[in-house]
């Protein structure tokens, strides 16, 4: 019932399915085998008619020299190794064929919330408004997003004040609800929590009248920007979609290295279903990453999509792969995996039709012997295996190791030596 165990049973899941790539494999493999007895049984009779003494050899060595095996082991040696390799990397594959399609995507959308911020937000001010209390303020705010799961509401964990809060409810886009003591609140967007005009705080209201304002200040992941940069050299292109304020999602921005007409502010999850929509319309692959429960719609609606191990349930459920450990440099490993593996698979069906093009009108003539066939046969599907695992020596990222300036309070980021 945990957790981890579900991922487990996704991840099983999708080992068991066999995506259309090895399908198509086996399917010339069998057609091939097929076509193999019939010369099989032509050149025997050519042989018998005009040297009866070598048909059988000959015929033999037709059978033994062909590779079907380096045909069917193309595709799933790379796909074994590969989902090895990811899993170093800390990449969990939950479909068949996402590989694939994360090999072939040139546009990413990154939420922001959770996504490329560490998931620790801080308060960084309270106001207050008609006399409220500070200290009520938070206890309410703590008692609404309590089991919210949203990152931005850790932000109100530490609070000394424990009220209970019922009928919680949260509006995507919007914010969470719920009664204490008898009366019902609304923490969220400014006009819909306080009818205020709409910035990038936090209000606490009764759906009319203001009561206290929240500032939340968020803080990029480590390796947020490295990440970006290294998917940028990859060639792709980057956006940002957030449901949050547009100064917020500046800041975020400008951090991080995303420019300003590559990001979209006040999204819900429609907008950014219907953002990510327009780009396939376009003839691009995207990719969405993204970790929380209105992230779920886009992901599942992505050509191929990541979610953070660290994000909702909902969203690793509706991804086609989830990062664990939230190290953000994963995905550009997992992408340079996914198209070093699409390579590695032509490279391995290119071999195995080019060996049995070669070989089988050499055994065919005669010029091959049973036993050569045999070592030949066996070194195609060796040659195939080794290719295949290539792919298991890419190594982990590195972490990057983080310490703050106390002269400007800045994060600084480096990699070890």
């Amino acid at each position: 019932d945990t957790r981890l165990s579900q991922l487990t049973r996704l991840v099983e899941r999708a080992q068991e399915q066999r995506p259309p790539l090895a399908r198509t494999a086996d399917r010339i493999a069998g057609v091939f085998v097929a076509a193999l007895i019939v010369a099989a049984i032509a050149v025997y009779a050519w042989w018998r008619v005009h040297e009866p003494a070598r048909a059988f050899e000959v015929a033999l060595a037709v059978l033994v020299v062909s590779c079907p095996c380096a045909l069917s082991l193309a595709v799933p040696a790379v796909l074994a190794a590969a989902h090895g390799a990811l899993a170093k990397l800390g990449v969990l594959a939950l479909r068949a064929d996402a590989l694939d399609t994360l090999a072939r995507a040139d546009r990413i959308v990154f939420d922001k919330t959770g996504t490329l911020s560490d998931r620790r937000p801080q308060l960084a001010g309270i106001e207050t408004f008609a006399g409220f209390a500070r200290e009520d303020a938070l206890a309410i705010a703590a008692a609404l997003q309590r089991d919210s799961g949203h990152p931005l509401a850790a932000a109100f964990e530490a609070t000394g004040r424990m009220l209970s809060a019922n009928a919680v409810c949260g509006e995507s886009g919007r914010g969470v609800s719920g009664r204490i003591d008898g009366r019902e609140w609304r923490l969220g967007r400014a006009q819909w929590a306080a009818r205020r005009d709409d910035d990038d705080a936090i209000w606490l209201g009764d759906g009319e009248q203001a009561f206290a304002r929240f500032v939340l200040r968020e803080t990029p992941r480590a390796d947020a920007a490295q990440a970006l940069r290294e998917l940028r050299a990859q060639g792709l292109r980057i956006d940002l979609c957030s449901g949050d304020a547009d100064a917020a999602v500046a800041r975020m921005a400008a951090a991080i290295g995303i420019a300003t007409r590559d990001t979209r502010a006040r999204q819900t999850p429609e907008d950014k279903l219907a953002h990510v929509r327009e780009r396939q319309r376009a003839g691009e692959i995207v990719a969405m990453i993204g970790d929380g429960i209105n992230d779920a719609p886009v992901l599942a609606g992505a050509d191929v999509s990541l979610a953070l191990a660290d994000g909702a349930a909902l969203a690793q459920r509706a991804a086609d792969f989830v990062v664990t450990g939230g190290a953000l440099r994963r995905i550009p490993q997992a992408i340079a995996l996914a198209r070093r593996s699409r390579r590695i698979v032509r490279q391995n069906l290119g071999w195995a039709i080019g060996y049995n093009l070669l070989a089988l009108p050499l055994a065919a003539s005669g010029q091959v012997t049973p036993w050569i066939a045999a070592i030949g046969m066996a070194l195609s599907s060796l040659l195939v295996t080794l290719n295949a695992l290539r792919l298991t020596r890419m190594s982990a990222p590195r972490e990057l190791s983080v310490h703050t300036s106390p002269a400007n309070d800045a994060a600084v980021y480096t990699l070890p030596s």
